[in-house]
């Protein structure tokens, strides 16, 4: 079961700062600025909404790993999706970076998972579990 990450909030606000920070310097006119962090302001929200608080609908709350390489999701809404995990994903001892292929969307589906995301054996048998089967 992930719950929600105060890290993955901080990093994603410290991020959202950061690029509010460098319109500054930046020759346009004051109202393009203001457009630009409007769209910062709101992508910031979005995102530690879903990726780090776990808030939206589809919001991935629950993986359950399964022996042929396939995980089953369990969106917030209630929703159970079988997922393929992509090569592409990233597994280091703090961080977990899953890309997901969603059977229907073109696009791939992130989900980020920190140290204070899952307890530390749930962790443990996550990392083990992909890089045995992204190998």
């Amino acid at each position: 079961m992930l719950r929600a990450s105060a890290y993955l909030a901080l990093v994603l606000a410290l991020m959202h700062l950061a690029a509010l920070v460098s319109l500054i310097p930046l020759p346009i006119h004051l109202w393009y600025k203001l457009a630009l962090a409007t769209l910062i302001a709101m992508s910031v929200c979005i995102a530690i909404h879903r990726h780090a608080l776990l808030l939206a609908a589809t919001s991935i709350r629950e993986l359950i790993l399964k022996a042929d390489g396939t995980v089953e999701t369990l969106r917030n809404d209630g929703s159970r999706i079988d997922a393929r995990v992509t090569r592409q994903s990233t597994v280091l001892p703090y961080l977990i970076v899953m890309l997901l292929e969603l059977p229907g969307q073109r696009r791939l589906n992130s989900l980020v998972i920190l140290s204070d995301s899952l307890p530390a054996e749930e962790r443990r048998v996550l990392r083990t579990w992909l890089r045995w089967k992204l190998t």
